[in-house]
């Protein structure tokens, strides 16, 4: 299946992916060669990339940047073999932890992925990171939330932030790495930047119009369904009665990613249910 290729500025390219959860990864190109933001899931569609970029990158891909350990963004990334692979400490430490694990497991339902390795950056940071290639600076931020590991790269001289897994069209908190205060402060970060357009971790990209809103529409999403939660504990209300809330009474659309959103969000419900009860339940025992 071939990938989306979308221009977002004269030098920066998106590929989304027609095989899984509209993921998206980046390229920017420059005289000295490319800097390449994540990759796809799958080795058919990195190779899309590949060959992409060839004709528009002649120098060839100098970066590939990891913005999260999650399989989806760095299955292709053993595909560039002689480009440095960048990423933060804590998405080298997930991927020596879980990533060889979770890929046999994903082999035995995907035979392209035996054409998949684990590779593992060389050039980590702690806090940021900060890129020149011949005309461009590309910016890498720690922005945790929906992972420890998370990361945002801004292209400055294009205005443009490929935000990883901290933008999509619902925010995803249900995984056992996640930490909603660190998801907010990150998401209130975003607006230090000028920008013309943010690539979200998977769906649509966002353009000038709809930045901010879209930052501030995840911020009080989270705060949302937060409260709710909390509400309807209080009120003794059950599973059943915080299901009835669906994604579109919080101002989001039921129809991006194919329909994955309102799975996306009643996964959170549940996961601030569970995380809440253990909460209560302890502070009973305290008591």
């Amino acid at each position: 299946m071939a990938i989306i290729r979308t221009r977002v500025a004269d030098d920066t390219w998106v590929f989304t992916s027609g095989l899984y959860a509209e993921v998206n990864a980046g390229l920017v190109v420059t005289s000295e060669g490319g800097i390449l933001i994540d990759t796809l899931p799958f080795p058919s569609e990195t190779n899309q990339i590949i060959e992409f970029a060839k004709r528009v990158c002649p120098a060839g891909i100098k970066y590939v940047i990891n913005t999260i350990s999650h399989a989806d963004h760095v299955y292709g990334s053993c595909l560039f073999p002689d480009a440095e692979l960048i990423a933060h400490e804590k998405t080298r430490e997930m991927l020596q932890r879980y990533g060889r694990k979770s890929l046999e497991e994903a082999r035995e339902h995907t035979p392209e992925l035996f054409k998949v390795d684990i590779r593992l950056p060389k050039f980590v940071f702690s806090e940021g990171a900060l890129i020149r290639l011949g005309d461009k600076t590309v910016h890498i931020l720690h922005a945790p939330g929906p992972s420890p590991d998370v990361c945002v790269v801004h292209v400055r001289e294009e205005k443009v932030l490929f935000a990883s897994d901290l933008i999509m069209p619902v925010p995803l908190i249900a995984t056992p790495f996640s930490n909603l205060d660190q998801f907010r402060q990150s998401l209130h970060m975003l607006h230090d930047f000028n920008l013309e357009s943010i690539v979200q971790g998977h769906g649509d990209i966002l353009l000038r119009g709809e930045v901010t809103s879209s930052i501030d529409e995840s911020i009080s999403y989270l705060n949302h369904i937060e409260e709710l939660v909390e509400t309807l504990m209080d009120e003794g209300a059950t599973k059943h009665d915080l299901l009835q809330h669906d994604v579109e009474g919080f101002g989001r659309s039921r129809i991006p990613l194919g329909g994955l959103v309102q799975n996306f969000h009643q996964a959170n419900l549940l996961f601030l249910w569970e995380k809440s009860r253990a909460r209560r339940r302890k502070e009973h025992q305290a008591a």
